[in-house]
C-alpha cells in the first residue's frame, strides 16, 4: 500500500499528534508505518507503547507490525489496563511501602461513591488499600498516576525504556487514561492518540469523546485528519457522514445502501435475509458467507435471529469469562481464540510473552505447555483445564490462588458448555455472523443487516430529551454502516417484540428522516430488488 499525502506528513511528524481517523481510512497501516520508522531508531532494550481499547485490537496491531517484518524489541501491545498494571503498579509499588507485594486485584463494590470525592480522598483510599496489597480493577489508572507522581523511579524506567505511546480509539478514554496519557508525554515520551468523535459509544460506562476534542484544540499537539474512505463503497460512507451532515457529494448513482420493509417482525425479517444471501452474494461477486453479519441493538433481537435462521450461522455473545477484567481472564480468552484459530500456532503465543534471547527457561516452558495445550481435542479441554493454570503461572508468576480459582470456574462454564466456547471459534466461511453493534467495533463484513431500526428503540424514547443519548445512539448507526464494505441493508418489520418478548406495531426509526438520507439509499418493501 502507498502511503497518501496525509499519511506520510503523520509518518515523518516527530512532535505530540492526534489523528482524527475515520472508519477504512488506513489508520493502521498509518500507525504501523510510524512505529516501523521510530524503532529503527532504538536500542535493544528500548521500544514503544501501543494501547489499543481491546485486546484483539492490540494483538492485530501487534502482529500487523511482526507481518511487517518489524523486531519490536521491549514494546509494549495491550489494553491500557494491562499498561497500568504490569508496567507501573506491579513493578513500583513496593517502592511506596518498602517491601515486595503479592498483590491482589479486586473489583471495588461502592465505586459510585467515589464520583462525589476529589482527587486528593481518592488518593488517600488508593494509599491506604495499596498498604493492604490491594489494587481496585476499577482505579486501574488512578492507581497508576498515584505511583507515578510519587515514586521517580517509575518515571526513569518509563522514560528510558519507552520512546512514544501510541492510543487507538481515544474518543473511548475515561478521565484517568487521558490524565496518564498527558502525563507521561509531559514527561517527555512522545504521544500519539487516534480516534473517531463520531465512533464514541461507550458513554454508559464513563467514556468520552471530550478528551479527544480537548486534544485537538491542544496547542502541543499537531492535528491530522485521515478522511480517505479505503473500505466501504462510497455511497455507504457518504450515507454514514450524512447522518451528521458532513458531506456535500452529490449522491452516488450507484447506491449500496438499502432499507428494507417486511410485513411481519424479527423472524420474518431473518427468512427474509436467509432466502436474499445468494442473491446478494451474486450480485456483488462474493464467495463466502463468512463475510455477512446481522447487528442488533441488543442480544433479544439477536436470540430471536437466532432461533429464526436455518442456515449455518455463529451467535457471538459475551460470557462471564468476557465480563472479567483480571490478567488471566485475558489471558484465558487469548488462549481460547488461538486454540480455535488454525492461523495461530503455540509460537506465536510463546513470542507474544517471552523472548527467546533474553527468557530461554521461561520461554521454553511456556512453549511446551502451549503446544500441550493445543494437542487436545476441544472435548477434552475441561478434563485437562489445569493446563490453562499452568500457562498462566507461568506468565503471571504472582496471581493469588483465589484469583486463579474464581476465573478458572468462569473458564469451565465455557469449557462445559458449547455455546459458551464457540464464541471463541473464528466463522467457517459458510457461516453469517450474529452480533451487537457494539460487539461489532472495529470489525468489517462485505455485507451487514442492522436490525431494531424502529421508534422508541433505535434511538429510545428518552433520546428524545436527552441530547447525549441522541448523540450514542447516532454514532451506534455509524459505527454499524461502516462495518459493511459492500452492501449495507438497513431491515425493519410491521411487528416488534419489546423485551419482555410482547409483539408490538413497529414505528420506522427517525433515523431515516435526516436530512439527505433518502436519496442516499433504496426503499424497498418486502424483498431484495431494486
Amino acid at each position: 500500500m502507498e502511503s497518501s499525502k496525509e499519511q506520510e506528513k503523520i509518518i515523518h511528524d516527530k512532535n505530540n499528534i492526534v489523528v482524527v481517523a475515520r472508519p477504512g481510512s488506513g489508520k493502521t497501516y498509518t500507525i504501523v508505518e510510524k512505529i516501523k520508522l521510530i524503532l529503527k531508531d532504538l536500542y535493544n532494550y528500548q521500544g514503544i507503547i501501543a494501547i489499543s481499547f481491546t485486546n484483539k485490537a492490540s494483538e492485530e496491531l501487534r502482529n500487523r507490525c511482526i507481518n511487517g517484518g518489524l523486531s519490536l524489541k521491549k514494546s509494549f501491545f495491550g489494553t491500557i489496563d494491562k499498561f497500568c498494571f504490569s508496567q507501573i503498579i506491579a513493578p513500583f509499588c513496593s517502592h511506596l511501602s518498602g517491601k515486595i507485594q503479592e498483590l491482589k486485584i479486586q473489583k471495588l463494590e461502592d465505586f459510585d461513591r467515589l464520583k462525589n470525592l476529589n482527587n486528593k480522598e481518592v488518593e488517600k483510599i488508593i494509599e491506604g488499600y495499596l498498604k493492604q496489597n490491594i489494587v481496585f480493577l476499577e482505579l486501574l489508572g488512578e492507581t497508576a498516576l498515584y505511583i507515578l507522581k510519587n515514586v521517580p523511579d517509575a518515571i526513569k524506567y518509563l522514560r528510558a525504556r519507552y520512546k512514544e505511546i501510541f492510543i487507538d480509539e481515544y474518543q473511548d478514554c475515561g478521565s484517568s487514561q487521558n490524565e496518564l496519557f498527558l502525563f507521561l508525554v509531559s514527561q517527555g515520551i512522545k504521544g500519539m492518540a487516534v480516534g473517531d468523535l463520531h465512533q464514541a459509544i461507550y458513554g454508559f460506562a464513563g467514556k468520552s469523546s471530550v478528551y479527544l476534542k480537548e486534544l485537538m484544540q491542544n496547542s502541543d499537539f499537531s492535528h491530522y485528519n485521515l478522511l480517505e474512505n479505503f473500505r466501504c463503497h462510497p455511497s455507504i460512507y457518504q450515507y454514514a457522514l450524512c447522518l451528521f451532515g458532513q458531506t456535500e457529494e452529490k449522491p452516488e448513482k450507484e447506491k449500496r445502501v438499502f432499507r428494507i420493509r417486511i410485513t411481519g417482525d424479527e423472524r420474518n425479517i431473518a427468512k427474509e435475509i436467509e432466502k436474499n444471501i445468494s442473491v446478494i452474494k451474486e450480485r456483488y461477486n462474493l464467495k463466502t458467507t463468512s463475510g455477512f453479519a446481522i447487528l442488533c441493538r441488543s442480544n433479544t433481537t439477536a436470540d430471536i435471529v437466532n432461533e429464526s435462521l436455518t442456515i449455518p450461522h455463529k451467535v457471538y455473545k459475551s460470557t462471564e469469562l468476557d465480563k472479567d477484567d483480571s490478567e488471566v481472564a485475558r489471558l484465558f480468552i487469548y488462549l481460547l481464540r488461538g486454540y480455535f484459530d488454525k492461523k495461530i500456532y503455540a509460537i506465536d503465543i510463546t513470542e507474544r510473552f517471552f523472548s527467546e534471547e533474553y527468557e530461554r527457561n521461561k520461554y521454553r516452558s511456556l512453549s511446551n505447555a502451549t503446544q500441550q495445550l493445543f494437542a487436545y481435542p476441544a472435548n477434552k479441554l475441561i478434563d485437562n483445564i489445569t493446563i490453562f493454570s499452568d500457562i498462566a503461572n507461568i506468565i503471571y508468576p504472582k496471581v493469588t490462588t483465589k484469583d486463579m480459582s474464581e476465573t478458572l470456574s468462569k473458564l469451565k462454564d465455557v469449557l462445559s458448555d458449547k455455546r459458551n466456547y464457540e464464541n471463541y471459534i473464528p466463522p467457517k466461511d459458510n457461516e453469517l455472523s450474529i452480533m451487537t453493534i457494539h460487539k461489532s467495533k472495529g470489525l468489517e463484513f462485505d455485507v451487514i443487516f442492522q436490525m431494531d431500526m424502529y421508534k422508541y428503540v433505535f434511538p429510545p424514547e428518552k433520546a428524545v430529551s436527552d441530547e447525549n443519548l441522541y448523540e450514542r445512539y447516532l454514532n451506534l448507526h455509524y459505527v454499524a454502516i461502516t462495518r459493511a464494505k459492500a452492501a449495507c441493508f438497513l431491515m425493519e418489520g410491521t411487528l416488534r417484540h419489546n423485551s419482555q418478548m410482547e409483539l408490538w406495531p413497529a414505528e420506522s426509526s427517525v433515523f431515516y428522516d435526516l436530512p439527505g438520507l433518502a436519496e442516499r439509499r433504496y426503499d424497498i418493501d418486502m424483498r431484495f430488488k431494486n
